[in-house]
């Protein structure tokens, strides 16, 4: 069954990435700008234009352009930036990575933080924690990700000095040797203790901030599934028989507690690794958010496409292991 889930998943993905191929590459061919004009600069002549034009291609039909284009992703050739001048699949693994350490860390902080804090609310409702537990999903959800992030910037850096101020390394600074391109990782596997503590702090802010977001969903989906595990009846029956409140939560409220958790957690890790833009800007931290926005604003159509198509793999890759999950946490459960 695992098998046959696997193939009908990669059959859909092929099919999802050709239609966001499709409807993106449309689009940002019809929006009314001329990116050789924007290579050339604006004092450029018409004979420049008209060269730079030509040698990306930018003069064929939008179908001649587009069905090169996606012969080029089969080798996972995504062109080049329009921007940069540099190879798209160079860009993105310069950027991604450090989106991927962010958001790693964000979620790893919002599960260690939300599903403790959202059992311990669900067997203790209405007492302190559980009130606390309210404050916080409730702070999560209304306070603006910019203002959090300048806030923190304010207090932690500006008045206290106990935290930098944003980027993932100072200032003429080196990096770790590339092994997982994770500077915290990298820096651990070779050994370079000063390195990692120093990536670590900044790491810690952006990472809260992105995190304190993805916080209160958790925790309440947690606390939620929780109070209505702890009330069916194999919970009582496990209770009469003995079972000691540790393992009885543990072992079979938590687990079934965990299915509807399981789907979010798989939405919010799509979310983060799109790369939360103000996030990365207000924190000066180069990732993909940063990049979608440059090639954006510079009509860059193959960073767009590039970026696009990662996302939309992204979502359905998460998919695919919410699924699988499920089928661990639940035998019962069949996609056939």
């Amino acid at each position: 069954m695992l098998a046959q889930l696997l193939v009908k998943r990669l059959i859909s993905v092929i099919f999802v990435l050709i239609g966001l191929s499709i409807i993106t590459f449309t689009l940002s061919h019809i929006v009314p700008a001329d990116p050789a004009r924007l290579i050339a600069g604006p004092r450029a002549s018409a004979d420049t234009v008209k060269l730079i034009r030509h040698q990306y291609g930018l003069d064929q039909p939008v179908y001649v352009q587009y069905v090169k284009y996606m012969k080029g992703i089969f080798t996972l050739d995504f062109g080049t930036s329009l921007s940069t001048l540099r190879p798209v699949r160079t860009d993105l693994g310069r950027y991604f990575p450090a989106t991927a350490e962010l958001s790693l860390t964000a979620l790893l902080f919002s599960l260690v933080v939300g599903i403790p804090l959202g059992i311990v609310s669900a067997l203790k409702p209405n007492t302190i924690i559980d009130y606390f537990g309210r404050v916080i999903s409730v702070s999560g959800l209304a306070i603006p990700v910019f203002w959090l992030a300048l806030m923190c910037q304010f207090l932690f850096f500006a008045k206290l000095g106990w935290l930098p101020d944003g980027q993932r390394l100072p200032i003429n600074t080196a990096p770790p040797r590339s092994i997982t391109h994770l500077y915290t990782i990298d820096a651990l596997i070779t050994g370079n203790l000063p390195l990692f503590w120093t990536a670590l702090e900044h790491l810690v802010m952006p990472a809260f901030v992105l995190g304190f977001g993805v916080l209160p969903v958790i925790t309440r989906m947690v606390r939620a599934g929780m109070l209505e595990t702890l009330g069916l009846d194999y919970i009582r029956t496990a209770r009469s028989k003995g079972l000691s409140e540790r393992a009885t939560v543990m072992r079979h409220a938590l687990r079934n507690a965990l299915l509807p958790t399981v789907t979010v957690i798989g939405m919010q890790i799509g979310v983060l690794l799109s790369g939360d833009i103000l996030v990365e800007i207000i924190f000066s931290w180069p990732g993909i958010g940063r990049y979608a926005i440059t090639g954006v604003t510079q009509f860059d159509y193959n960073a767009i496409m590039a970026v696009t198509l990662i996302i939309g793999f992204i979502y359905v890759f998460m998919n695919l292991l919410v699924d699988i999950s499920y089928l661990i946490l639940d035998p019962r459960i069949s996609y056939s």
